[in-house]
């Protein structure tokens, strides 16, 4: 990273409009990123437990993600009944590396300004 403030404000800028504005909330952030790390997918009961939310609030954020096709559901059999996984899908995975460059360039702007 730069440190020209001018040149890290104007990356800062220039990433912020690659980034879709509905999926920058934390919530659907920390979606993103736990179903980036857990590839093998999360059920509905794992992620509310990892967010400690309401199962309304849970299910409109990955009803959302799932609108959009940044995640999706897959229906399986485990030990005799029905489950609902959800996984990140490719779309949903460049959203958020996108989330992640621009908090990087956040960052080091942040750093920068405490380094003078």
């Amino acid at each position: 990273m730069n440190n020209d403030p001018n040149i890290n404000l104007e990356l800062l800028i220039e990433n912020s409009k690659k980034i879709n504005s509905k999926t920058f909330n934390i919530t659907r952030c920390i979606l993103l990123t736990l179903l980036g790390y857990y590839r093998d997918g999360l059920q509905f009961r794992e992620l509310k437990s990892f967010l400690d939310i309401s199962d309304g609030k849970l299910q409109s954020n990955l009803d959302f993600l799932l609108e959009m096709g940044y995640i999706k559901k897959i229906k399986t059999d485990l030990d005799q009944r029905s489950i609902q996984i959800y996984m990140i899908e490719e779309s949903g995975n460049s959203e958020l590396h996108k989330i992640i460059e621009w908090v990087s360039i956040l960052k080091s702007m942040e750093k920068a300004k405490n380094d003078k």
